[in-house]
């Protein structure tokens, strides 16, 4: 296939994948999710008023905000922000389906594997239709591993080019630093394929003495430096606290750990700080009594994040209820009134723990998440099996939310000013269901049909390279030559990095949500595995 062929049948592509997203609508529940959606669409009203993240409450410095920024970014371009993130998503698939071009070689290849990341059904699954920041998550995940390929290839294969690298080293900076300022847990996902990626080029380019190439491998990092930097800045200039988050570091954190350590006679997996815990921090440390009458008997925040079942706080609600607790004592008035706080707190429960006034179950802990132990080996185990499946199989991945939109007409008209985009409030006749014209249906029902297809092609298809990326080995080893032996580590690292993401979201689900395996955790797990199974199938000869 020729440069120039390729290129129009991309754009041909794209254009259809746009389509599709103008043809979807989003999601929302106002007044349901405060944590969620609403903080992100607040803090992006916010930002387009030049107001940074807006007023200073427990939810502020919560959580990565670059989605805000997204969603200010879509508005002052007038972008519908579904077609925004599809826009998103085609443009790292693009550049992924690029990035291999080193070992596909053909341009009809590499169009099979840009229609493949492309056309993915999670990529247009409901979770993408609401306004959250998991909508273009895996785009930006998408956008790191092909800037990272994409050099690691050309490192390999181009030895006479000195700047050949640094476009794909921006790339994949532009991503690491989007992805980490999108979601906490990104860090821990995507840095250690960074590393080994810039280890492996730095061993390459030595043996070529390509010293500018070596260089430049600082360019992801100095990207990721700089965005942090640049939001922990505007967190100091608006509320005089440079720090990216005040949740996943810092008092509070010191403080969530602290408490954890407390010892329980529950045996609940998912409870973090049960209430026979609770109550021994209430009578050990004062600071806490004032939020004990939120924590237990207030029926608002017993409703919002009490679990029914157990009757008390699974581990991935607990730390928002004591934030809320707190916020209604007056402690976040200020950054530095809550710092000071969860100080003393963390201080004084670790204090207690270590004299023995609390009984403790472990040393001192920083961290919001469950400490790892013997008990959750085998269910998280599980659950990344189970997540693995779920993934290939492209579960939970309707195009449409059968859920209709909750809110005024008034709040529905804010949100669809603001973003462009048409949600789907209005209702079926007689009926609380979303109403979908009959078009919309024919359409979903073709994505429908395309996504168990694809899924029924994948499986096998992901089974079928496994045993034939096993058989590779071998051959490859006895080559001799990095350009057999490198990309079989490549496809070795993306696989890896897929079943390490599983783990993650298992370890998450198992100690904490309880929530079941979701999509919206996993969609970054989709374009890895797609990645792994099109490139051993297209290039399996050369391998």
């Amino acid at each position: 296939m020729k440069k120039r062929t390729f290129w129009l049948w991309a754009a041909a592509l794209t254009l259809l994948r746009l389509a599709l997203a103008w043809s979807q609508q989003g999601y929302t529940w106002v007044g349901g999710a405060p944590l969620d959606d609403e903080l992100m669409f607040r803090a992006a009203q916010s930002i387009s008023r030049w107001e940074w993240l807006g007023p200073y409450d427990y939810l502020t410095l919560s959580k990565a905000m670059f989605y805000p920024l997204w969603l200010a970014l879509l508005h002052l371009l007038h972008l519908p922000v579904l077609v925004g993130a599809a826009a998103l998503w085609c443009g790292a698939a693009l550049l992924a389906a690029r990035a291999f071009q080193p070992m596909l070689r053909d341009n009809g290849r590499m169009l099979i594997l840009y229609a493949l990341l492309a056309f993915a059904p999670s990529s247009w699954a409901s979770y993408t239709l609401r306004i959250y920041r998991d909508q273009i998550f895996p785009a930006l995940c998408l956008l790191f591993f092909a800037g990272m390929c994409g050099a690691l290839l050309r490192a390999v294969f181009y030895t006479r080019q000195q700047a050949a690298l640094w476009p794909w080293l921006i790339a994949a900076g532009l991503g690491l630093a989007g992805g980490y300022l999108d979601r906490e847990d990104a860090g821990l996902f995507l840095v250690p394929f960074a590393v080994l990626g810039s280890a492996a080029m730095l061993v390459v380019l030595a043996r070529q003495k390509r010293w500018l190439c070596m260089a430049a491998q600082a360019i992801p990092y100095a990207l990721l430096a700089a965005g942090v930097a640049v939001f922990c800045g505007m967190n100091g200039l608006f509320y005089g606290a440079f720090t990216l988050s005040d949740f996943s570091a810092g008092a509070f954190a010191d403080a969530m750990g602290a408490m954890s350590r407390v010892a329980t006679g529950s045996t609940d997996p998912l409870l973090s700080v049960p209430a026979d815990a609770r109550q021994k921090l209430y009578d050990a440390v004062p600071e806490l009594q004032p939020l004990q009458y939120w924590l237990e008997e207030d029926p608002q925040l017993q409703n919002d994040f009490r679990d029914p079942v157990r009757e008390d706080y699974r581990a991935g609600s607990f730390y928002w209820a004591i934030r809320r607790a707190a916020q209604f004592e007056g402690i976040y008035e200020t950054p530095q009134t809550a710092e000071s706080y969860w100080r003393t707190v963390a201080d004084k429960v670790n204090a207690a723990c270590d004299d023995g006034t609390l009984p403790a179950r472990g040393g001192q802990r920083s961290g919001t998440t469950q400490p790892i132990r013997g008990s959750y080996v085998l269910p998280t185990l599980g659950e990344t099996g189970k997540g693995l499946v779920h993934t290939l199989l492209f579960l939970d991945c309707k195009p449409y939310e059968s859920t209709r939109s909750i809110g005024t007409e008034e709040d529905m008209a804010l949100w669809s000013g603001y973003l462009h985009e048409d949600f789907n409030a209005a209702a079926e006749a007689g009926k609380d269901t979303p109403y979908y014209s009959p078009r919309q249906k024919l359409l979903f029902g073709v994505m429908e049909v395309w996504r168990f297809l694809y899924a029924l092609t994948m499986v096998v298809a992901f089974v079928c390279a496994l045993v034939w990326f096993v058989q590779m080995l071998p051959a490859a080893f006895a080559s001799g030559s990095r350009r057999r032996i490198v990309p079989w580590f490549l496809l070795l690292a993306l696989l890896g990095a897929a079943l390490l993401r599983c783990a993650m979201i298992a370890f998450v689900e198992v100690s904490s949500f309880g929530i079941g395996t979701a999509t919206m955790y996993l969609a970054t797990v989709h374009p890895l595995l797609i990645l792994f199974t099109a490139v051993t199938h297209l290039q399996k000869e050369e391998l």
